[in-house]
Order: C-alpha cells, then structure tokens, then sequence
C-alpha cells in the first residue's frame, strides 16, 4: 500500500477540486481516522467468515472449509479497501461529495468504484498465465464431469455427454452453410435465437462434435471463473468456488449438461458493466459492446441497455446501440431470409415457443400467470402487462442502486428483472445467482449502500431457493402443467415471487436514501446561496 499512498500524496495538491466546501472537514479527518481504521481489519475479516459459513448454511454447500475461505478472502479484502481508501484520500464522485457535505445520518459514505474496485499491480504475464492454468484447472475438469453425467445415459468416461441444445446450435449452422431454413430444423428441437446467433454457430458446425463439446464446457467453465475474479475472489479462493458453484448451483450444473449458453451471456454482461479486477491492464473494447453482443445473441440482455441510458452512461448506451444496429445489419446481409423472418415474426408476438411456455422449468412471471389461468389471450394479456412492469422496476432499482454507488448490486438487479420479466426464463437461465450471491456476501461500510439484515436475507433465500431448485420434482409434460393443484402452484410461483419482492424491497430500501441525499444538497446549495 505504501507506493499507493505516496503516489496519491504527491497528487494532494488538486484532490479536492471537486467536492463541496462542506465536504472538506471530511477530508481533513481522514489521516485522524485511518489509525482507528486499520485497527478494525481482523474485525471485518472476522465478519467476512461468518458470511462465509452463512453462505455454506444458505446454499447447501457441505464443505464449510470452502466456505470460510471465501468469507475469510473477502472480509480481509474489503477491511484493507476500506484502509486503503482513507490513506489514499481518493477523490469522490459529485454524489459521494454531496453524501459527505450534507449527510448527517450516514457516518461514510460510499467509495466509489474506481476506489473500491481499483486494479492491483500485476506480475508478468507467463506467471500469471501459469497461475491461470492453476486456477482453472479444476472448475473446468469438474464441469466436464457434470456436463456429461448429469442427464441420464451420459458418461464421462467414454465421453458420451447428452448435450441436446448445444447440437441444435450446430444443427443451425450446418442449415446455414446448407443454405436451408435454420428456423424450420428437422425435429422436435428448434432454433430460437436471433440469426446472429446462428452465423455464430457456424464454426461449431465444421468441427468434430467431441471437440465442440469439450471445448464449449471448458468455455462456460472459464466465463464462470472470470465472473467471479470481477467480484474480487482470487488464487485457490477463486478456484475452489469455482468448482463448487460448477458441482452444486443447478442453473449452472444444467446450463453445462444442455450444452447451454447462459453463463457467457451473464459474463458478458459482468466483464463490461461490472468494475472490479482484471486480467489486463485496461478494457480492451469499449463499454457497451459486450451487451450489445449479448443482445444480439439473445434479446434479453437489451433491459442492460435501458439500464445504461437511466444512469447517464450516455457513450456506453450509444455504443451498445450502434454495435448492435451495425450487427444486425451485418447479420442481415448474410442470412437475409432468415432474418426477415425472425423480426416479422417477433413483431406479430410469435416466439416460437407455442405450449412449451407452461413447461415447469419456466420460472417467469409469464409462465406462472399462464399455468394459472390458462393458455387464453386474457392470461396472456396480463402476464404481458405484469412483464412489462417487472422489468421496469428492475431498471428502477438498478438505476438507484447505481446512484447509491453499489453498481454491482445494480447490475445484478437488472439481471433478475431480465429474467422474471422474460416470457420464457428456464431454470439453466439463473446463472445470475452466482454474480447476486458475490453482492451479497459483499461487506459494505455503514451508509446508504449498506444493506438491511432482512434484505440479505431475503437475497439468500432467493439465491438458495434457485440453487436448489425444488420445483423440479413437481409432475411436468404433456400439458400436465395445467392441472396442477393450487400447492403446486405456489411452489412453482416461489421463484417469480422471491423474486419481485428482491427487486422491490431494493426500490424501498434505496428510494430513500436517494431522495434524502440530493434533499439535503438543494438545502445546503440554498443556505450557500444565502
């Protein structure tokens, strides 16, 4: 820390320009608290292993030594941030600014991101490309077991996994390369995607099954990897959780036995909007291309999108537009059949989908609305209605969160609304537990970022009701669905429900705050005036 700090001493001279002159007597108690602060490090750590043993409680897991490590590794990380923040004297965002010159129920306010989440410094690249292949090593072999044997007639040895969609992937690019109707396969099995998605496909389609296979696990389990080192998790750490949200997450464990590709849109969406660590010194693309690729891909990741134009991210919002626009026209100019008769067809509101809605792994809130009452344009109206609401309190919450300065909390509550307010979420579509568990393990100082006991709870919950997913036992197929007692009904509503209060118990709790914060500043600046 100590090159850190005298770098940030010689730089003292203009830290403050921007804060308020309220804001300086906070400033200057700074170097008179760090003292007490760095005296409080084993305390924080201390608490980070009893969220760690929380977590093993939560979720299932068993190995309560993996779970002490993880809570260890980020209790002893956010008490030596908290430290290193105050030596540092970092220069605060205007909302931060204004949280300090006007707050008088909030003792600290929130670092920001560039403090919180600021990179450390880096050793060579073939040490770390060795420590990679360390880390990596065991998430990925685990996941090449759980993606062959979990479906029934699978095994790993011989490698004889039952991948069904990742086929239906290559299926579609081989009709691409035939010339044929990717959208009409033969089967009972389609294609759903955007035509982007199929031109994608097309490299799977020319190699050996085995090697798309073996390679697409890998990926996920890498995409996995690197979504949880942007949430601060690192070393061995790093690598036994990621075997062990690889071995028990069931969204996880089924999207890696389909041949799915749900992880690498959430890691999209994570390794562009979310700050934090980083395998490289700078981003390499511009903010905003990666959602506007996982758009494209699928469009469900367009509510980010909406997300970025709320919080004034106004060049990462143009830059996801235009990426996307120049991809689809692109992809146009391909397959122009194909893509004509995708976006007609989504313009009249058919998906594809037709009675699979219903299907008991669809945890939307179209899908419990539909199973309810029934297939009939009435349901079908209302659930479209209620979808519409969900997602846009999802961008609420996410644009509160994000002001609030906890962008990855912020994140991560777009991500669930996407899914609830989605017609079709299956349940290898909850991949977004895993980054909504790292917000909630998460160590927060006392101020408007800090989040109530009952929230965590109820966060938990939801993050262990889908890690388990009991759901899955209820009777399913053949439209059985629809005759469901009314027990059952509740248990498959459990998801959507736990859901919605996540994202509206985050409105309550942020509103508030929000409000007080930018309250006080307009009475401060009236007082100044005066």
């Amino acid at each position: 820390m100590a090159p850190h700090a005298a770098a940030c001493r010689a730089g003292r001279t203009d830290r403050n320009l921007d804060l308020p002159q309220s804001a300086t007597p906070v400033t200057a108690a700074t170097n008179r608290q760090f003292r007490s602060i760095r005296t409080t490090t084993i305390g924080f750590a201390t608490i980070g292993i009893s969220v760690g043993v929380s977590v093993a409680r939560t979720v299932g897991i068993t190995n309560i030594g993996i779970a002490w490590t993880i809570g260890y590794a980020v209790g002893w990380r956010s008490a030596h941030g908290i430290g290193d923040w105050i030596a540092c004297e970092q220069p605060e965002p205007a909302l931060e600014a204004l949280m300090s010159s006007t707050s008088t129920r909030f003792s600290m306010s929130p670092t920001s991101a560039a403090a919180t989440y600021a990179p450390l410094a880096q050793p060579g690249f073939w040490i770390r490309f060795a420590r990679g292949i360390g880390i990596s090593l065991p998430p990925v072999l685990v996941a090449l077991y759980v993606g062959a044997t979990t479906f029934d007639g699978g095994t790993f040895l011989p490698w004889q996994p039952i991948m069904v969609d990742l086929g239906v992937y290559r299926q579609a690019g081989s009709v691409l390369l035939a010339g044929g109707d990717f959208y009409d396969l033969p089967g009972p099995l389609q294609f759903l995607y955007p035509p982007f998605a199929a031109v994608l496909a097309v490299p799977l389609a020319l190699l050996p099954t085995t090697v798309v296979q073996v390679g697409w696990t890998a990926a996920g389990a890498l995409a996995l990897v690197a979504v949880l080192h942007r949430f601060g998790l690192k070393g061995w750490v790093l690598s036994a959780a990621s075997t062990a949200v690889v071995y028990v997450v069931e969204p996880v464990v089924q999207t890696l036995a389909f041949g799915q590709l749900g992880i690498f849109l959430v890691a999209l969406i994570v390794l562009d909007l979310v700050p934090g660590p980083r395998v490289f010194s700078r981003r390499l693309l511009p903010e905003g291309v990666l959602t506007a690729v996982a758009t494209a891909i699928k469009l469900t990741p367009a509510i980010f999108v909406v997300y970025l134009l709320l919080v004034r991210k106004f060049r990462a919002f143009w830059t996801a537009v235009i990426t996307g626009i120049v991809v689809t026209l692109i992809t146009f100019a391909i397959v122009p059949a194909a893509s004509w008769e995708f976006w007609t067809r989504l313009t009249h509101g058919d998906t594809g989908l037709g009675h699979s809605i219903i299907y008991y792994t669809n945890q939307s809130v179209m899908a419990d609305i539909v199973r309810i009452f029934g297939l009939g344009q009435a349901a079908a109206i209302v659930g479209l209605v209620l979808s519409a609401a969900v997602a846009l309190a999802g961008v609420w919450a996410a644009m509160l969160w994000h002001r609030l300065g906890d962008i990855r909390l912020a994140v991560n509550l777009c991500g669930v609304a996407g899914l609830l307010a989605s017609p079709v979420s299956w349940l290898h579509h909850f991949v977004w537990v895993v980054p909504l568990a790292m917000s909630l393990t998460e160590r927060r100082p006392i101020g408007p970022r800090r989040l109530p006991t009952w929230y965590l709870a109820l966060g938990w919950f939801f993050v262990g009701w889908v890690t388990v997913a009991p759901f899955t036992d209820l009777p399913n197929g053949a439209d059985v669905e629809l005759q469901w007692t009314w027990s059952q009904h509740v248990l498959a509503s459990i998801t959507a429900v736990a859901g919605l209060f996540l994202v509206a118990s985050a409105i309550v709790i942020a509103r508030p705050r929000v409000l007080t914060i930018f309250a006080r500043a307009d009475r401060e600046s009236v007082t100044q005036r005066q």
